[in-house]
């Protein structure tokens, strides 16, 4: 069957670039089709899935939200539905029982903390990054031993790092943002500092080249996008911050540490985030499995809770702490870009021990980086 190709239209005339105000006015599509919509979500009915000529061959391989608000809320929802659907498991799992007791009675009850994103990609016929990644992992876990693992080879340290917004985006990062109204705009991630690519005026050539890594020059309907960067505000402050490690734990366990500060880019608000992702070795293989893990942001331990500072001014506290049984726990705090009339651009600075990351698997492996320099 020959692969359908993304037909819609957006704004025709002069695109200007601006990060201020990434949803361009696109009033002149009033007369578009809807031919964009293929299969609509049952979960959340602003959420579209359909097929565009991106190299990747399955029913649909790419989302269609109305703006990027409903796309960084669908991602708070779907955190707290999986929050929702691992706690109503919990309390039906006696206390003080082993990891291994608690695996056998998840697999008897069809209980998995991935369920909720399973059911969402399922639900959109949509085959996800965060498929590919769980795919890719898993064979590169099957190849590691017990000494050092390279963190620049595993998948899982894609710069799309949160599994939640990988099951929003396609194989390749992508995602389309718009309506049959005010037309649409193709996007595609393309790094870890905040930039992207985006294509206009129903250019599916141009589409189809991005998509698959190959940028066209001198086409005014493809547009790579690099958010502003203003100063930090004083030079003792950090505005972008990536620490990342592997941690050996007791019994054939260790822990992944990512921890992360990123600034506002248009599109997205300034945030900070501290992940743990637990591991353990099982009939020879190691496997995201599920243990006690703990991530935080806070201060040292037993000290008072950490402090951000907005552009290097304002003080902020971000205290966050969870501990569960999961494969993977994160605690995050952002802040609006914009607030008030006349609003200023926003973002989160840290200055060095003011805010620790905190990352425990039980009680004895307790890993506590200021996100600073990642010294303990």
């Amino acid at each position: 069957m020959k692969r359908i190709l993304l037909n819609f239209s957006i704004l025709l005339g002069l695109v200007v670039v601006s990060c201020d105000n990434a949803d361009l006015s696109q009033e002149q599509n009033a007369k578009n089709d809807n031919s964009l919509m293929q299969r609509q979500s049952s979960m959340f009915s602003y959420i579209e899935s359909t097929q565009i000529n991106n190299g990747v061959d399955c029913e649909n391989n790419i989302l269609i939200f109305p703006t990027w608000e409903k796309y960084w809320e669908t991602i708070e929802v779907l955190d707290q539905m999986i929050e929702n659907d691992c706690d109503s498991f919990d309390a039906t799992v006696p206390n003080n029982i082993t990891d291994d007791q608690y695996d056998a009675l998840a697999d008897a009850a069809g209980f998995d903390e991935d369920n909720v994103l399973r059911k969402f990609e399922e639900d959109l016929a949509f085959c996800s990054l965060r498929r590919k990644i769980e795919s890719l992992e898993n064979d590169w876990l099957d190849q590691q031993g017990d000494g050092q693992w390279d963190i620049n080879a595993d998948p899982d340290n894609h710069f799309i790092d949160d599994e939640t917004e990988r099951t929003l985006l396609s194989q390749n990062a992508e995602v389309i943002i718009g309506s049959k109204e005010r037309g649409y705009v193709y996007y595609k991630f393309i790094d870890d500092e905040g930039n992207w690519i985006e294509v206009h005026n129903n250019d599916t050539q141009a589409i189809s080249q991005v998509s698959q890594g190959n940028i066209p020059t001198n086409n005014p309907n493809v547009v790579v996008v690099t958010p502003k960067r203003d100063e930090t505000g004083g030079s003792a402050c950090k505005d972008r911050v990536t620490n990342k490690g592997y941690h050996y734990g007791p019994n054939n366990t260790r822990v992944k540490q990512i921890d992360k500060l990123r600034r506002e880019t248009g599109i997205g608000d300034s945030k900070i985030k501290a992940k743990t992702k637990g591991y353990k070795k099982k009939n020879g293989k190691w496997r995201a499995r599920r243990t006690w893990i703990t991530a935080g942001i806070n201060a040292q331990i037993n000290s008072n809770p950490g402090t951000c500072f907005i552009k290097c001014g304002q003080d902020i506290e971000v205290l966050k702490h969870k501990e569960k049984r999961r494969r993977r726990v994160k605690v995050k705090h952002s802040i609006p870009q914009y607030v008030g009339i006349d609003p200023e651009r926003r973002w989160l600075t840290i200055k060095n021990n003011s805010v620790y990351a905190l990352h425990k698997q039980g009680q004895i492996l307790v890993v506590n980086p200021d996100f600073y320099d990642n010294q303990q």
